[in-house]
């Protein structure tokens, strides 16, 4: 009877309604109130997910779901930061951004508190515990680990070194490991299609200098080095990368996935005259969704769109005046450096250095507790220990991740596209962030911290420890891509390099070959509305990106055995396609046709198709690579013995991957965003769609409610109001 009372009392103190699929929309007097009802509105929609999160993201998840979550835990204790450094954090927030993450744990306690033991959810009963109090610290984790998952690249270089040691086994290759290394991690591809073209790009003429490293820097690197076996890589790759708490996070419906597409078309390339925006955040599938949908409105403070349930305020929406958008930047902002040591200290040039120890306890249900030590060493945490020698990751935003959230704070209460891009400045983790204001100017900035490297290194390999390696300082905002209302007259990212002077570093990702060029392919039009960007989604979730690519190659074979099989594809992907599925197969049929014979079969087949990428591929049959693949075949003999392979073994037809949602059948064409945002500038305002798969609620009418959209590609209106 009293959790009754204080739930009717708290509604009645509260201007939460819920439109027709149960979108909380939030009218207060303060800006305090109007975030405390956001706390306990995502609360009543997502408290078990909640409680996962904040437990992935502070390693206690063992402690109530038992010890097959360790290894998660363990990921995260041993790499990330002590309760006591969130905390430091948090403290270093802004007056403001503090007063907002305060409201928010107010509010989502005074959720916790109205259930009683039968009405808290199904997880809490199943599992036998009772949710503790949320606190600053459970939200900052979860911001935290979002901003690590989503806003940071590279740490690849343990991954580069068991590729480069993994074909120096290769007998066909011999002394050219490096030439096929080269091959497979090229420093920067002119042909890679950039977000700026270099006509608009404000820093063609005068940008940072990343230099190539030459073949002897990298072979005097690689000599400093201590020998290791692909074993104790592989340890390595999976505690730098978390690969088990990633994994865990899926499970558990918490951000896992890294992607996103965004478009935003300035006046001149507008139907109307008026600018337009489409934004997809690819985070994965889940159910729940991943994110959650709201909107906030308090005196001089209006916003709705996305949020992620745990952190205040909405990462992609609109306000009154401007929308944006967000995809992940990709840019190396993580080393590796390696270290001597002698189990104690560790030697950083002429200094020995004690090793920095800390032991935290991991509480484990129904077992004895684990102690788990993180070392560390001035770089950061150590994420490999190898014989006589110590791998540490260094991150450019360590301990300033929530500088980003400060950035949000600025971010919501901007009216022109010079406030956006003041408050960007201050932004500390590597995303793409697009926007148009009311006004119609429209941009795009690269964001984040990104180290200037010591001349004459290779970034692709582990940096030594000795000072003359370190750091030279981090590129300001000034010096990061970016622009504002370009010739062009539109902007199209779908996670791709951004400038043409920007290298790959440590991850090989930006070719010739790249999805963006099917984004861009659906934009191709004088003038583009907002069906043009419903369709832009719609049509990238059944495209094969490498069909314009390797059409002309399979044309030379035209008339050989299997071609019949692809005959007519037109690089469209749609369900129970035989030409598609006749494609998919080709082109591994290809990959082992190139790389099999000489660069082997990396142990599995997936590891395989993520090492020799399709801009290799296409590189190697236009005989622009290091190592010669083709042997003395011609570029039409490897195409037709491929062909041969695909006749010998026919595929069936193509199967689009769907995702689960809490119908009996799953909604098909998974490559589209968690979240789905259409927005429209009109001279009355701002008009937006969306659509979060399944829905909004992890369970009751709208916890499934929106899937019917998604199998649609529907969207509903998105506002301050009921729809």
């Amino acid at each position: 009877m009293i959790a009754v009372l204080l739930l009717i009392a708290a509604r009645q103190s509260m201007a939460i309604s819920r439109d027709t699929y149960g979108v909380p929309h939030i009218h207060a007097e303060r800006l305090t109130d109007a975030f405390y009802q956001a706390g306990y509105a995502v609360a009543e929609d997502r408290l078990w997910q909640m409680e996962t999160s904040r437990r992935l993201a502070r390693g206690r998840l063992a402690e109530v779901l038992g010890k097959s979550f360790l290894g998660s835990d363990k990921d995260i204790v041993t790499t990330g930061y002590t309760d006591d450094e969130l905390l430091d954090q948090y403290r270093e927030l802004t007056p403001a951004a503090q007063t907002v993450v305060e409201a928010y744990v107010r509010g989502v306690n005074a959720y916790i508190r109205t259930r009683s033991d039968s009405t808290l959810p199904e997880g809490y009963r199943q599992n036998g515990f009772k949710p503790e109090p949320w606190t600053a610290l459970d939200t900052v984790a979860i911001c935290v680990r979002l901003l690590q998952q989503f806003g940071r690249g590279g740490a690849g270089e343990i991954r580069n070194l068991a590729a480069l040691n993994y074909l120096q086994t290769q007998k066909p290759i011999g002394t050219k490991a490096l030439d096929v290394f080269d091959d497979m991690a090229w420093f920067n591809d002119p042909d890679a299609i950039p977000t700026v073209a270099a006509s608009d790009d404000p820093l063609a003429r005068n940008h940072p200098n990343f230099d190539k490293p030459s073949r002897s820097a990298t072979e005097a690197q690689l000599a400093k080095l201590p020998k290791l076996g692909l074993l104790q890589l592989m340890g390595g790759i999976r505690i730098s990368s978390r690969e088990e708490s990633t994994r865990v996070a899926e499970s558990l419906s918490s951000p896992f996935h890294t992607g996103s597409y965004c478009v935003v078309v300035g006046p001149k390339k507008s139907a109307t005259g008026h600018p337009l925006l489409l934004s997809g955040p690819q985070m994965g599938m889940r159910v729940p969704s991943l994110v959650h949908e709201m909107s906030i409105e308090a005196p001089g403070f209006a916003t709705v769109g996305m949020d992620v349930p745990g952190i205040p305020g909405i990462i992609v929406g609109h306000t009154k005046s401007f929308a944006w958008g967000l995809t992940s930047g990709v840019a190396d902002t993580d080393d590796i450096f390696f270290y001597p040591t002698d189990g104690s200290n560790y030697q950083a040039g002429d200094r020995s250095r004690p090793i920095t120890r800390i032991k935290r306890t991991i509480k484990v249900k129904g077992g004895d507790d684990v102690v788990v030590e993180q070392q560390r060493t001035i770089a950061g945490p150590v994420v490999m220990a190898a014989g006589k020698t110590l791998f540490s990751k260094r991150s450019s935003y360590w301990m300033r991740e929530l500088e980003t959230f400060n950035s949000w704070i600025g971010l919501w209460q901007a009216n022109s596209a010079d406030a956006i891009e003041a408050s960007l400045n201050q932004a500390t983790m590597n995303f793409n962030f697009f926007y148009a204001t009311s006004s119609g100017d429209f941009g795009w900035r690269y964001l984040g911290l990104i180290p200037k490297r010591a001349p004459g290194l290779d970034t692709r390999f582990p940096t030594p420890g000795d000072p003359i390696y370190n750091w030279q300082g981090l590129l300001s905002p000034a010096e990061m891509p970016r622009v504002r209302n370009p010739k062009a007259g539109f902007l199209a990212n779908w996670n791709n390099k951004p400038v043409s002077w920007w290298p790959n570093f440590d991850t090989p990702a930006w070719g010739k070959v790249f999805r963006n060029s099917a984004l861009l392919s659906t934009l191709d039009k004088p003038l583009l509305n907002a069906a043009d960007l419903e369709m832009s989604a719609w049509s990238i979730a059944r495209m094969d990106e490498d069909w314009p690519f390797f059409k002309p190659y399979v044309e030379l074979a035209k008339g050989a055995p299997g071609y019949e099989l692809i005959e007519g594809f037109d690089g469209r992907t749609f369900d129970g396609s035989l030409q598609a599925g006749a494609f998919d197969a080709f082109k591994t049929a290809l990959r082992q046709e190139l790389f099999l014979s000489n660069a082997g079969s990396f142990l599995n087949p997936e590891f395989f198709n993520l090492a020799l990428q399709p801009s290799m591929m296409l590189r190697a049959l236009e005989r622009k690579t290091h190592f010669n693949y083709l042997g003395d075949r011609t570029p039409k003999q490897i195409v037709e013995a491929a062909l041969a392979r695909v006749a010998a073994n026919p595929p069936g037809p193509f199967h689009a991957p769907g995702f689960r949602s809490l119908d009996p059948t799953p909604v098909p064409y998974s490559n589209r965003g968690t979240y789905i945002q259409v927005i429209e500038f009109l001279k009355s305002g701002i008009y937006g769609r969306n659509v979060v798969t399944p829905g909004v609620a992890e369970t009751g009418p709208h916890s499934n409610d929106q899937s019917a959209l998604a199998r649609a590609w529907l969207y509903k209106p998105m506002g301050f109001g009921k729809n």
